[in-house]
């Protein structure tokens, strides 16, 4: 898990070796550094980046300190549990399955050190926050997908958007990959050749700083849906950088109520997740 997040902008006498100017900006010792980079902590204009990795005026550097090393392991929040699932509270910061780079920190990891075939059912972006629903035995995730297929699976979110908006909206456009940057999905219309369907639904809640508390509920679940549909409504998520949204500590977006059927009893199961944006 990450513990904070720098975001650093290199300036014109800085030092052009990425090692050189981490221990400069953030006081850190080259031992530190290097641990950093081998953990995949550090992005360079949103690439990871390497020991060798040279820094021009400009450049945008991205470092998230990861875990300590002993006594500093990242401990997951357990919203609700039995013996074949559990809903964790992820904070952001955190993958919910492991990248190249960071490969122990995850929640899919850390679930799986006492559940060896668990699997998240879903994914939520590093930088968001809230429930997330793991299988922990293969005929729990073979039922919850299922009911997921099924659209048996309701998943409820709160994000603040950029601007005013004041009635509830249904987004029906297409989601494609960016093929400028692999980073970011691109916004299509309906009858688009490409891309895959997506719907969001968002109610407006109240007014709050920087623009509007809205709750969002989806039909579909694709990469980066909530932040593609809204960004092209006009209204991005505020701290969502990749998409235009205003700058903010952190991305708003919450994964706040999930509510599904047990995948061995179908008793109804609610969770919820309150949220303090800091």
């Amino acid at each position: 898990m990450s513990l904070r997040k720098h975001v650093l902008r290199v300036a014109v006498g800085d030092p052009g070796a990425l090692a050189p100017f981490l221990a400069l900006r953030l006081g850190l010792p080259a031992g530190e550094v290097e641990r950093w980079v081998d953990l995949g902590a550090v992005q360079v204009d949103g690439r990871r980046a390497q020991a060798v990795t040279r820094l021009a005026p400009g450049a945008q550097v991205v470092a998230r300190e990861p875990a300590k090393v002993g006594g500093g392991e990242p401990r997951l929040k357990v919203a609700w549990r039995d013996d074949v699932l559990l809903v964790v509270d992820k904070p952001p910061g955190m993958l919910s399955q492991p990248s190249q780079g960071e490969a122990s920190s995850s929640v899919e990891v850390l679930v799986r050190r006492e559940h060896p075939d668990a699997r998240p059912m879903h994914r939520l972006d590093r930088d968001a926050s809230g429930l997330l629903l793991v299988a922990l035995r293969p005929d729990a995730y073979a039922a919850l997908q299922h009911s997921l297929d099924r659209g048996e699976i309701a998943r409820e979110y709160l994000a603040v958007a950029a601007g005013k908006i004041t009635e509830p909206q249904q987004i029906r456009l297409k989601i494609a990959r960016d093929p400028a940057d692999s980073r970011r999905r691109l916004a299509l219309p309906e009858r688009a050749p490409g891309g895959q369907s997506a719907r969001t639904h968002i109610v407006p809640v109240a007014a709050a700083a920087g623009g509007t508390l809205i709750r969002v509920t989806l039909d579909t679940g694709r990469t980066h849906q909530i932040r593609v549909h809204l960004a092209a409504l006009g209204h991005p998520l505020v701290g969502d950088r990749l998409y235009g949204g205003p700058a903010a500590p952190r991305l708003m977006l919450h994964a706040a109520r999930l509510a599904f059927p047990h995948p061995q009893t179908a008793a109804p199961i609610e969770v919820v997740s309150a949220i303090a944006w800091s």
